[in-house]
């Protein structure tokens, strides 16, 4: 029994063709078609967490902290002694 795999298809317009011409060369140099060396280039940035999603994972799994900007400076000034 196989499995199978759920994709789609998509296409990119208007690409300049100096920015293909180099995307066409690197995949050329990895022995990989266009279309595979871009999916796999689309699944790794995905695969990916961005900043903007590190952050909103932090502060979801996270008990929030009740300092203030005060309560900071000041342990910092102490840990300085």
């Amino acid at each position: 029994m196989s499995e199978s795999t759920d994709t789609g298809t998509d296409q990119v317009r208007d690409v300049d063709l100096a920015t293909l011409a180099v995307l066409r060369e690197r995949a050329r140099s990895l022995g990989q078609s266009l279309s595979a060396y871009l999916r796999d280039l689309m699944d790794a940035d995905a695969a990916a967490e961005t900043n903007a999603e590190v952050i909103a994972r932090i502060a979801r799994d996270r008990e929030p902290v009740d300092l203030t900007m005060d309560d900071i400076l000041a342990a910092r000034d102490e840990g300085r002694h």
